[in-house]
């Protein structure tokens, strides 16, 4: 593996239904692994809002990764979606529209026990080389990053796939197209890829008989 080559003057401004609660009970003082209660605090200071409209939250989560493995999460599972204006300011509920972005980021975090395993960055335009890069410095948290060849890749379990791996091997990042970024919890990641596996092979039986 090679270490992700995150430009350094954007790195020195940056520097200045299972039980995944104990997966990740390891990264509390991260971002995967940090408590709601902690994001929201941060992210309600710096103007960002929780969508609490049902059709906003259905239209957001549509296409997302995560979805499909939701039915897979403990009872202690939540699905918060939030957005925060590219500029820092509190935007109004008129500009929250359902088929539409405004100008700025949602963020999706799964949490299971009040903890992020699973978060999604979403930009309204394309994130730049410049946000993408801030992004992998802020959950590298004093780590940093490989790019994971398509060898290291078929050999590893992984529900979502993935395209760099932090160093200590406790989350994985990927970037879907070019207006997102996803970080998630290797175990959990794993763990989701072998409860989805279990389900389509107790499945596959029913599927075929009468053929």
């Amino acid at each position: 593996m090679m270490k992700y080559p995150i430009r350094l003057g954007t790195l020195a401004t940056v520097c200045a239904g299972f039980m995944i609660n104990s997966m990740c009970s390891h990264a509390s003082d991260a971002r995967i692994g940090e408590r709601r209660d902690s994001i929201e605090r941060r992210l309600f200071a710096s103007g960002g809002i929780v969508y609490r409209d049902d059709a906003i939250e259905t239209t957001r989560r549509r296409g997302m990764p995560y979805v499909k493995y939701l039915e897979y999460l403990s009872g202690s599972s939540d699905v918060r979606i939030y957005f925060k204006t590219s500029d820092g300011r509190r935007p109004a509920s008129s500009e929250l529209e359902e088929r539409r972005m405004s100008n700025g980021w949602d963020l999706h975090v799964v949490y299971v026990g009040g903890k992020s395993v699973i978060e999604v960055y979403k930009r309204s335009q394309g994130i730049t080389e410049h946000e993408f890069n801030h992004l992998m410095a802020l959950h590298a948290e004093g780590s940093f990053w490989k790019r994971v060849s398509q060898e290291e890749k078929a050999e590893e379990v992984s529900a979502f796939g993935f395209d760099m791996l932090r160093d200590d091997g406790q989350v994985r990042a990927k970037k879907i197209g070019a207006d997102a970024v996803m970080f998630v919890d290797a175990e959990a990641d794993v763990r989701l890829a072998q409860m989805n596996t279990s389900d389509l092979q107790e499945k596959a039986p029913v599927s075929v008989e009468g053929f």
